[in-house]
């Protein structure tokens, strides 16, 4: 039972990933880029703040704060800020399936990241799948060809900046997630990353906002479900189930974000864009198939938590 929840709560966290993409650019039409990343992470904040307060005292989250502050000033810029700008901005003149695809080479970014900042090894089977996966990312990426002038082609570099971003965060991550409660790290990483974006807001070029029913439906999901549940149900199901386990969930990502930008903005996928992105799961699946059937390491310890719960 425990791994069918974790399975459970990590497609549900993926598919709400996917339905990201295409109401981003739903939302990109009632307001400017970074406006919306302050807007959608807002409500993901609230959502944190309440979860946070609920599972930790407050003396906990002041003492993780006190300790953690540049790491977590890093990991809220790398995680929420950096990546949000650059995506919001690539969906403007991009589409939600190729965004997602390119965004699906995460893992292998945050492998070539760890590498070469934390000393990782590279074996064999990482080389062949980075070589593979970032292949087919190039190839996407300049699929429409490479030049300033082409909209398509600035949309999916500003899309890759954003896969680097996140990659950057987990590595810049994994030495604070190994020694405190990962749910207390991302929450606070998510309420200091919007603090960013709002004193991003004031200098954003063309700033736009309109407000009416489906825009502010628009923003209450890309937030609360998108943003917040969404890391909060994934974040559960790491607890439960080793990560190697959960990446079949990852590469769904893009099936559902195409799935949904089909439903929602009538959106159709070309055929470029299927070749690629199995070019870049396979190699994914190479990079990262060493893992599989390695436990999971020791969760921290939560001495924070309020409630005692023998599962967690």
């Amino acid at each position: 039972m425990r791994h069918t929840n974790a399975s459970m709560a990590a497609l549900s966290a993926v598919a709400l990933w996917g339905l990201a993409f295409p109401l981003i650019q739903e939302g990109l039409e009632f307001a400017s880029p970074v406006l919306l990343g302050f807007i959608r992470f807002a409500f993901a904040s609230l959502l944190m703040l309440v979860i946070l307060v609920w599972r930790y005292s407050i003396d906990d989250i002041r003492a993780l704060l006190v300790k953690e502050w540049k790491t977590l000033a890093v990991l809220a810029a790398l995680y929420v800020t950096i990546p949000n700008i650059a995506q919001n901005i690539g969906l403007q003149n991009g589409t939600s399936s190729i965004a997602c695809v390119i965004q699906s080479s995460g893992p292998v970014l945050t492998l070539m990241l760890a590498v070469a900042l934390l000393g990782e090894k590279f074996t064999k089977g990482k080389i062949v799948g980075t070589v593979v996966a970032i292949g087919g990312t190039v190839a996407l990426v300049t699929n429409s060809g490479v030049s300033l002038s082409n909209a398509s082609f600035v949309s999916n570099v500003f899309i890759l900046v954003s896969a680097i971003s996140y990659g950057l965060a987990w590595v810049s991550a994994k030495r604070v997630l190994e020694r405190n409660p990962p749910m207390l790290v991302i929450g606070l990483a998510v309420m200091i990353g919007t603090a960013f974006l709002g004193l991003s807001v004031p200098f954003e070029a063309g700033q736009m906002l309109e407000v009416s029913g489906w825009a502010l439906l628009d923003f209450v999901i890309l937030g609360l479900f998108c943003a917040g549940l969404s890391s909060i149900l994934y974040l559960t199901a790491l607890r439960d189930e080793e990560v190697s386990r959960l990446a079949f969930f990852i590469y769904l990502m893009p099936v559902f974000a195409s799935l949904f930008a089909w439903v929602i903005r009538d959106e159709m996928v070309e055929l470029a864009t299927v070749v690629c992105a199995f070019v870049i799961v396979v190699g994914v699946a190479i990079a990262t198939r060493e893992a599989v059937g390695r436990p999971n390491q020791a969760a921290p310890p939560d001495p924070g938590r309020k409630k005692v719960n023998t599962n967690d």
